[in-house]
């Protein structure tokens, strides 16, 4: 099928790439293009705990020497004449339609792109990035960070920037881009329907990946930027701690904590508050996590509001024991939050647990008891 595409001049009606290109081989401009060994610093309970089990569940391209390291690829570069595919958004080079992916990542799925008539919509000549489509929480900021570090690192000021999104995008993804054109009056988003296929001249390709892809490559200074600017556009004063939350999954159909109004209850007793997180109420994701002191939740995707907390918070994360990941230990190591997990019973099909009481309340009240904890209240 691949080889009539090529030879069968209907193939340039559609956005379907014929081969795969490495990003930054023919750029016009590279600011960035390290790979890098990072080692998590785990302990000897967190290796024994989270990490080691892990090794099931999480998603891994390429390790490192051990499970407690990984490699971290950065790249940012501008490439010449891109379009972006609005209903997959893959980026695509036009001479050629090769698919870019990045120096570490291997050869892409052709199913991702199959063929599908867009409709051609031409930039100009200014600077074009885009973020790829996802309504995935997690990844949403897994997308995000390398354009604040770029804006924050290699942009020339004065340079107009327009970052194309998905023109369906959640709620919360939209009051996160209007905070960032907020804090960067170069920059505007503009949204991409999944019929149209944006042509670029100049395009911004920024990309960060871990060869463990639960491993979000973010610097403590890095999420401290993003929460600041967060707050600046919610117009909230800076967190003051003290506040203690149980983080609720809701309704969700996955992962579903079968005796979570027992544990609710215990944490209740400590002075814990419930809060359920709906796309439409970001920048109160952002003030409860900022202003946590200790949060309880089960592993999921609403944990990446971690990028709002304060360094020294505790993170008290529940487990199906058939579903331990290492995703959030890891960004709890990297933005000085104290992670403990706690290990429930096996999952069934929809990963739906329960978590002994006493065990639940024994994690509680060592945390509780943290010097953390203490200076706050005191505070």
């Amino acid at each position: 099928m691949r080889a009539l595409f090529r030879v069968v001049p209907l193939a340039r009606a559609f956005s379907f790439p014929m081969t795969s290109a490495t990003a930054t081989d023919s750029a016009l401009e590279v600011f960035e293009s390290v790979r890098v060994v990072e080692d998590g610093q785990f302990t000897h309970a967190q290796m024994e705990s989270v990490v080691l089990p892990a090794l099931a569940s999480d998603k891994i391209k390429a390790v490192g020497p051990s499970p407690a390291t990984t490699h971290i690829l950065h790249e940012s570069a501008i490439l010449a004449d891109c379009a972006v595919l609005g209903h997959v958004g893959a980026v695509i080079r036009r001479s050629d339609g090769a698919l870019l992916h990045h120096r570490a990542g291997s050869a892409p799925n052709w199913n991702v792109t199959k063929p599908k008539r867009l409709r051609s919509r031409v930039m100009g000549d200014g600077l074009v990035a885009a973020l790829p489509a996802t309504a995935q929480y997690y990844h949403f900021f897994e997308r995000l960070l390398p354009l604040i570090d770029y804006l924050d690192r290699h942009h020339k000021p004065g340079t107009p920037l327009t970052v194309l999104v998905a023109a369906n995008a959640p709620a919360y993804q939209q009051s996160v881009c209007k905070a960032v054109e907020s804090a960067y009056p170069d920059v505007t988003f503009a949204p991409l329907g999944t019929s149209e296929r944006a042509e670029i001249r100049r395009y911004l390709w920024l990309c960060e990946a871990a060869g463990n892809v639960e491993w979000l490559p973010v610097t403590a200074a890095r999420a401290a930027r993003l929460a600041a600017i967060m707050r600046a556009f919610h117009r909230q004063p800076e967190p003051v701690g003290g506040a203690l939350l149980f983080f609720s999954r809701g309704d969700a159909k996955l992962r579903r904590l079968l005796n979570e109004a027992e544990l609710e209850a215990i944490a209740a007793r400590h002075g814990f508050q419930r809060f359920v997180a709906a796309s439409g109420d970001h920048a109160e994701q952002v003030r409860r996590f900022g202003n946590a002191d200790v949060i309880v939740a089960v592993h999921g995707a609403g944990l990446a509001n971690l990028l709002f907390a304060r360094p020294g918070t505790a993170v008290i994360e529940l487990f199906p024991e058939d579903f331990v990941k290492s995703t959030y230990l890891w960004l709890c190591n990297r933005l000085g939050l104290r992670h403990t997990p706690v290990i429930g019973s096996r999952g069934n099909y929809n990963q739906d647990f329960r978590v002994d009481p006493a065990l639940f309340s024994a994690r509680l009240d060592a945390a509780m008891a943290s010097p953390r904890r203490h200076a706050s209240t005191a505070a």
